[in-house]
């Protein structure tokens, strides 16, 4: 199985130059917990919900996220989407093709594969 028949293609993303208010907010109104921060079209960081706990809503996104970002490419299997996660401090990869972001993989997009009942062959 491969990344793009997982990954979710509605990217939500924020700036650097925003507020963590605005990140909050972004999370909660999505009910997600992983935001990717993107200048211009670079993906600059990764920004998730325990990023932002004891934080002040006034502090800008730059200053708190997660610069060392690894994207994956949608026809890279799950497999090896799953061994780039370990030992990362989110729990999420962009998907990268030809330069512009297409989506992104969470480790629950990959434990929803594991657990999903067999498909017949």
């Amino acid at each position: 199985m491969y990344v793009r028949e997982l990954m979710t293609p509605r990217v939500i993303s924020v700036k650097p130059s925003d507020t963590l208010a605005t990140a909050r907010r972004a999370l909660q109104t999505n009910r997600i917990h992983h935001l990717l921060v993107i200048d211009g079209e670079r993906v600059v960081g990764v920004l998730s919900y325990r990023d932002l706990v004891r934080q002040k809503d006034d502090a800008t996104v730059s200053a708190v996220m997660s610069r060392d970002v690894r994207g994956v490419n949608p026809w890279d299997t799950l497999k090896s989407a799953a061994s780039m996660m370990i030992g990362r401090p989110h729990g999420c990869l962009p998907v990268i093709e030809s330069g512009r972001v297409t989506g992104i993989i969470t480790t629950t997009d990959l434990l929803r594969a594991v657990t999903a009942p067999a498909r017949p062959a």
